[in-house]
């Protein structure tokens, strides 16, 4: 491989001798850290506030267990008039 420019590669090759001059003193001087960090993203932060509000939230599923049963045996009974105030309710959300 010819190199024409030896000028530009005796600055480049310059430039990486004091990088690693750089590094060395950095190395050196730095204070060896033992201690374990963990930063957590704001997705990660999201996702836990909503776990914990999730956890607070009663649990319905022996109420919908017992609806499914009563369905299944056929004695579950709904009152027309709580169907209509349902029906009416979800059209004046509209």
């Amino acid at each position: 491989m010819i190199i024409s420019n030896k000028a530009a590669v005796q600055r480049i090759a310059r430039v990486y001798q004091e990088q690693r001059k750089a590094d060395r003193v950095q190395k050196k001087g730095a204070s060896p850290s033992f201690r374990d960090e963990v930063t957590l993203s704001s997705e990660s932060k999201e996702i836990r506030a909503m776990l914990q509000k999730l956890d607070a939230v009663p649990d319905i599923r022996p109420k919908a267990e017992e609806i499914k049963l009563a369905v299944e045996r056929g004695t579950y009974e709904i009152s027309p008039q709580q169907i209509a105030q349902k029906i009416l309710a979800a059209w004046s959300r509209d």
